[in-house]
C-alpha cells in the first residue's frame, strides 16, 4: 500500500525526538546534491522500519529547503523510492506519506496515482521481427491489465535509450519503466563502462522524475545461430557472447548493491549447454515467437507482487 494523508505534523513531537527517530536529508547528502539526500533519507527510514519488522510506517514530511526544492520535485523522489521498496517485497509494506498542508498532499498524490509502465527497450522490446503485437510486453499487458507502453526500436544501444528517454518515459510520466537494453551495445562493441554509465544515468534520471527502475538481465545467445544466421567468424560470435555476459554480470551487481529488482531474461531462455535453446532463438539472439512467450510468462512470474497501482485491480 501507498498514500499520502493530511496531517497535523507537530503531533509527532518532532523536537523530543531530534537525534532519536528523526533523519533529515542535510544529514545523507553534501552542498551538491540535495535531491541525493532526500532519496537516501526515505531510503534509510524504509529500511530501519524492516529491521524493525514494521509492517507500516508512516513518514512524516517536511520541505525544509521550499525556494530550493519544489514540493513536486520532492514528492517524485520520495514516492519512487517508495516504488522501489516495494518492488523488493520488503517490509514495510504498507507506506503512508504524511504533510501538513493540502498542496503537498496534492503533490504526493499526483505520483502516487501513475499507473504506467514503460517498457524501454530494443528489437527485444519491440518484439522483432514481427512487432509488438508478438511482444513479452504485449503478453504481460495482456495477461496482467497492466497499462504498458511499448518503447522498444531495433538496434538501439543502452546510449540511443538514455538519449530518448525524456522523450518516450518522462513525457509519458509513469511509474515504473522497464529498461531492458545491451544486446546491441555488445554486438557494437560498446566499451563496458560506456554502459555501465548509460544504466547509471536511466537509473538516475527515473528516480528524480517520480518513476521505479527495473531492469533486465539480457537473454542469451546462441552461437551456432548466430554463425548461420549472421556475417562473421566463430571469434566474433564467442567475443560478442563474452561482452553481453559482462554486460549482463554488471546488471545483475548493479542491481543488487542499488536495491533495483531485475527481471531475468537470461535463465528462462538458457540451455544446459551455456547457450540460448535454439527452439526459443529465431537467429541466435532474437526470441521466436514461443520464445516471447516464455519471456512474457517468466515477467508475469516475476514481477508478481512487486508492482503498486492506487485504487486499481490491475496491481502486480
Amino acid at each position: 500500500m501507498l498514500q499520502v494523508v493530511q496531517a497535523d505534523l507537530a503531533k509527532f513531537g518532532f523536537e523530543q525526538r531530534q537525534g532519536e527517530q528523526v533523519l533529515q536529508a542535510e544529514d545523507f547528502s553534501d552542498n551538491k546534491s540535495p535531491l541525493a539526500g532526500i532519496r537516501e533519507v526515505t531510503r534509510e527510514a524504509l529500511k530501519t522500519a524492516g529491521t524493525q519488522g514494521l509492517k507500516s510506517l508512516i513518514i512524516p514530511v517536511i520541505n525544509s529547503r521550499p525556494k530550493e526544492i519544489a514540493m513536486d520535485t520532492l514528492a517524485k523522489i520520495m514516492v519512487a523510492e517508495a516504488r522501489r521498496h516495494l518492488s523488493l517485497k520488503l517490509y514495510p509494506t504498507e507506506i503512508t506519506f504524511a504533510l501538513a498542508d493540502a498542496e503537498g498532499v496534492q503533490a504526493f498524490q499526483r505520483v502516487i496515482e501513475r499507473d504506467k509502465i514503460v517498457c524501454l527497450g530494443d528489437s527485444i522490446t519491440y518484439g522483432y521481427p514481427d512487432g509488438p503485437d508478438y511482444s513479452w510486453v504485449k503478453l504481460l499487458a495482456a495477461a496482467t491489465g497492466l497499462n504498458l507502453l511499448n518503447r522498444g526500436i531495433s538496434g538501439e544501444t543502452t546510449g540511443q535509450m538514455l538519449a530518448r528517454f525524456n522523450d518516450d518515459v518522462v513525457a509519458e510520466q509513469p511509474a515504473y519503466v522497464i529498461f531492458a537494453g545491451g544486446h546491441n551495445d555488445g554486438w557494437m562493441g560498446v566499451p563496458l563502462g560506456e554502459v555501465e554509465d548509460n544504466i547509471r544515468q536511466v537509473v538516475e534520471q527515473a528516480q528524480q522524475q517520480g518513476v521505479c527502475p527495473i531492469l533486465v538481465l539480457p537473454a542469451p545467445l546462441n552461437v551456432e545461430q548466430l554463425l548461420q544466421n549472421f556475417q562473421g567468424t566463430r571469434e566474433e560470435a564467442e567475443k560478442y557472447q563474452a561482452i553481453l555476459q559482462q554486460i549482463r554480470n554488471w546488471i545483475a551487481q548493479f542491481a543488487e548493491a542499488s536495491g533495483i529488482f531485475a527481471l531475468d531474461f537470461y535463465s528462462p531462455l538458457l540451455g544446459s549447454d551455456g547457450q540460448g535453446l535454439p527452439h526459443l532463438l529465431l537467429d541466435g539472439g532474437h526470441p521466436t515467437h514461443e520464445g516471447y512467450q516464455v519471456l512474457g510468462e517468466a515477467a508475469i512470474q516475476q514481477l508478481q507482487g512487486r508492482l503498486y497501482f492506487p485504487n486499481t485491480s490491475r496491481s502486480a
